[in-house]
């Protein structure tokens, strides 16, 4: 949500954002424009069912249906699990991750430790044996 105007970013904004993150890990192809408009169409949506989440006072919904009355949970929450999805595969498949993204540099152990198993491949140690 932007802080000056309560309004979630424009799908716009997202895809900026993908693509200066792309570009940042010199990842950026034109070819990937429709998978970046994905991305960004499914963070808006995230952030859009989060904001509705928040203003929840309960988390279930009583729904009719042809036996009677259940309960169930609220719509927004599919919403969201769906969107988590659909971001999850995304940035899979463009090879980013949560901190490319955002660009935040803090001190966060879990990106520490990402970085250090994504890292650990590139330069492996050969030991021999020695007789």
């Amino acid at each position: 949500m932007n802080k000056h105007t309560n309004m979630a970013k424009k799908v716009a904004e997202y895809q900026k954002m993908v693509k200066n993150a792309l570009k940042s890990c010199k990842n950026y192809s034109k070819s990937l424009d429709i998978q970046i408009i994905s991305l960004a169409s499914a963070l808006r949506t995230l952030e859009l069912a989060n904001d509705d989440i928040d203003k929840l006072d309960v988390t279930t919904v009583i729904e009719s249906t042809r036996y009677g009355q259940k309960m169930a949970p609220h719509p927004a929450f599919k919403v969201q699990r769906d969107a988590q999805d659909s971001v999850t595969r995304q940035m899979k498949a463009l090879g980013l991750t949560a901190m490319e993204i955002s660009g935040d540099t803090e001190d966060d152990p879990l990106v520490d430790l990402t970085t250090k198993i994504k890292n650990a491949g590139k330069n492996p140690i050969i030991v021999k044996r020695t007789k």
